[in-house]
């Protein structure tokens, strides 16, 4: 399954073909066990993310690409899921860890294929990038960049954070992945995984060393400073200013038109994948054109709430609050018990979800897309950290 799911993400017509196996393994697993998964904090919330499903396919105006999205989401909680089932013990738990951080190593390496880095990809064979262009669509840089800033602190902390003398090979993938993550992402010139990756690693530094979150409390004041100096209105506009959206006026303008749909559509959305041709038609973006090729809000807390409406966001919103706070509670533990591993892993992910908020704020490239996948297989990660909290003490 892991192998259709990384598939589908540089070949989108894997997509169906990857959540039909994840069903019949999920199905297969029920016959085995009798209970098609263990019970995890996330169920309610992820209850309700799915039955906005069909409401969401119901108020759409345009169902080929709300079912495409709609997929995305389906494959994601099944991923979610999947890593819960399987992560039944400590070696599991590495071995997750590991593949996501070689996962994010394969994205950077991939990236200049995927069209995700355009600099970059004047150096690929012309013939190569031609065959694998006929396999994939391009992805854009800023989705390579957000999906590499949440996996990137994975790898930080595999550097940063002791372990135990037997995974030196792990520390070195660390160090080999995090560069490559890093170099690509400032590839992507994204200032938005810029941030996230910054408030990740601060984050690092405060969990990793006793004195880290004085030295992480600095530099946030340092940079509170530097931006007062500058003066809030040029530091918002150099971080938000791109070539494709304008400055920071046409970032309030795109968010203004997703409050709009969020305020006339609270209960259903307006369909996964439609803000375009809804902002287009009903709220035009005078800014940026009547027809701008404008695919999102460029937040993903506004993206998941005109996407699935209110009810939706509380969800979605809910899951994001119980996997911080388990994984909290798994570095917590990690620490009283000198479990080294559970340590660093927790403090990865506690610094991954940091990236996520933080870029979250100016665009929503973890929320439909199609390397989306990776933020659910990182929080199932972390529910299963939580889940071996137990027995792990128990040893």
């Amino acid at each position: 399954m892991g192998l259709l799911v990384i598939g589908s993400i540089a070949v989108e017509r894997l997509l169906p073909v990857a959540l039909a196996a994840a069903i019949f393994f999920w199905l297969v697993r029920g016959l085995a066990y009798d209970r098609l998964t263990v019970r995890t904090p996330g169920d309610w919330p992820i209850g309700l993310l799915i039955s906005m499903i069909p409401i969401t396919l119901w108020a759409t105006a345009l169902p080929e690409v709300t079912r495409t999205e709609a997929l995305r989401l389906l494959l994601g909680l099944a991923l979610y899921y999947a890593v819960v089932n399987w992560t039944n013990s400590s070696s599991r738990l590495a071995l997750v860890a590991v593949g996501l951080v070689t996962a994010g190593l394969a994205l950077a390496t991939l990236a200049p294929l995927l069209g995700g880095l355009p600099a970059a990809s004047r150096l690929i064979p012309a013939g190569l990038m031609r065959i694998f262009q006929r396999l994939s669509s391009a992805v854009n840089p800023n989705v390579i960049a957000g999906t590499l800033a949440v996996l990137a602190p994975l790898a930080l902390a595999l550097c940063l954070f002791p372990l135990p003398r037997r995974t030196s090979a792990a520390r070195v993938l660390g160090l080999v992945a995090a560069l490559a993550m890093i170099g690509a992402t400032a590839l992507t010139a994204s200032r938005g995984a810029w941030m996230g990756l910054t408030a990740a690693l601060l984050v690092l530094i405060a969990l990793r060393w006793r004195w880290g979150w004085l030295a992480s409390l600095l530099a946030t004041a340092g940079c509170a400073v530097a931006i007062w100096r500058i003066g809030p209105p040029q530091v918002a506009e150099m971080l938000v200013a791109s070539k494709a959206l304008g400055g920071a006026e046409q970032r309030l303008e795109i968010w203004s038109r997703a409050l709009y749909m969020l305020q006339d559509f609270p209960f259903t959305g307006i369909g996964m994948g439609a803000f375009r041709q809804v902002a287009n038609l009903f709220y035009p973006l005078f800014l940026a054109g009547p027809n701008a090729e404008i695919p999102h809000a460029h937040n993903i807390f506004l993206q998941v709430g005109i996407d699935l409406g209110l009810p939706g966001l509380i969800a979605w919103l809910a899951l994001l609050m119980l996997v911080i706070v388990c994984a909290w509670l798994g570095y917590r533990r990690g620490r009283e018990r000198a479990d080294l591993v559970l340590t660093g892993l927790s403090a990865g992910l506690l610094a991954s979800q940091a990236a996520l908020v933080i870029h979250g704020l100016t665009d929503a490239a973890t929320w439909g897309t199609r390397p989306a996948v990776v933020v659910w297989a990182i929080w199932g990660t972390a529910m299963a950290a939580f889940a071996l909290i137990p027995k792990r003490a128990a040893d």
